[in-house]
């Protein structure tokens, strides 16, 4: 029997060292009985770890059958692996790219698959929770070079990477990003500056600024988060970009409506002994509503444009959501507490 720890390197551009090496192997001539015994004695090193298949090779380790955990408790004890197994082996090259492995093993309804070297011999077993973690990988690769960063060498890692890069490079990612979050924030100071007048008289309005800007904030990075992703890994193109800015707009809104009522919620309450608390709550609950939508759909939209336009839709996007989601929704919050708060002006 073979068993060994499993050790999933790094961003491994060879199935080899992401095989797991935790796995139940016999010569085709064992007896059915003696396997099941070695079924029994296996004690996997991950609790995790559950096997699926009785592999057999020929006494010099070539795999050569495979069979079932089933097809191997029904068969009589007395007779050999070699009578049970299957001789139509589907199997995976040991210098295969993860990447394709992961292609091939999503078209089969495997949970494991062993892997060969060009010899044919038995070097390991793949599963599917290893291929979980190689796609997560690649994907999480594909965002970053979305974002302008490149790798020289495919087994340093990604923030190695990053941390390498000279500081000029750094500074003309981030920068001019940057200064455009800059911008938008004096811009969003001017339109607090216009309703000075609305902000003295209510003083509880200002209570909530932080508040629509940061749910703005936190809408508009998970949409453009799950966009840019998305796009890495070619689940959104021109085919179906606008069937996913429609989506975003409809649960910004479903967020907004909860966002918003439990926002509104509080402001009534806090408020209660005012006049003006219904007002104020309608202000709030609009105010959340609207920075919610305008932060989804902006939060798809700006990576698109600016991956359409051959920028770096990670490296602009937040800085433009941002300025985006700001102003609009401080414009909706005061115009809108401007007028259902006109008596108090």
């Amino acid at each position: 029997m073979e068993v060994a720890s499993s050790n999933l390197e790094f961003h491994a551009d060879r199935v080899a060292e992401i095989t797991d090496d935790e796995y139940v192997a016999v010569t085709q001539e064992t007896f059915i009985g003696h396997a099941i015994d070695e079924f029994r004695d296996f004690d996997p090193i991950t609790e995790e770890t559950t096997v699926y298949y009785l592999y057999a090779t020929d006494n010099a380790g070539r795999l050569v059958g495979v069979m079932s955990l089933r097809e191997l408790l029904n068969a009589p004890e007395d007779d050999v692996v070699e009578d049970h197994m299957m001789t139509d082996l589907v199997t995976i090259s040991a210098d295969a790219d993860p990447e394709h492995a992961a292609d091939d093993m999503a078209e089969r309804d495997f949970p494991a698959l062993p892997v060969v070297d060009a010899d044919g011999f038995l070097v390991g077993v793949l599963r599917t929770d290893d291929m979980l973690e190689v796609v997560e990988e690649e994907a999480t690769e594909d965002i970053l070079k979305s974002a302008g960063f490149s790798f020289a060498d495919i087994e340093q890692s990604r923030s190695s990477a990053i941390l390498e890069s000279s500081i000029p490079r750094i500074l003309r990612l981030r920068l001019p990003w940057l200064i455009v979050a800059l911008a938008g924030g004096l811009l969003a100071g001017g339109v607090i500056e216009a309703y000075e007048d609305t902000l003295e008289a209510v003083v509880a309005l200002a209570f909530f600024v932080p508040v629509i800007m940061d749910m703005g904030g936190n809408v508009g990075t998970q949409a453009s988060t799950i966009f840019v992703r998305g796009l890495a890994l070619g689940q959104i193109d021109d085919r179906n970009a606008m069937k996913y800015f429609a989506r975003e707009g409809l649960i910004g809104l479903l967020i907004g409506l909860i966002i918003g009522g439990i926002g509104a919620s509080a402001a009534y309450f806090w408020q209660i002994d005012e006049p003006y608390a219904f007002e104020l709550a309608t202000v709030v609950f609009v105010g959340l509503v609207s920075v919610c939508v305008v932060a989804s759909v902006v939060g798809y939209v700006i990576p698109w444009v600016m991956n359409k336009l051959g920028f770096d839709p990670a490296a602009a996007s937040d800085p433009l959501i941002t300025t985006i989601k700001d102003v609009t929704a401080l414009l909706i919050y005061f115009g809108l507490a401007a007028v259902l708060l006109a008596e108090l002006l």
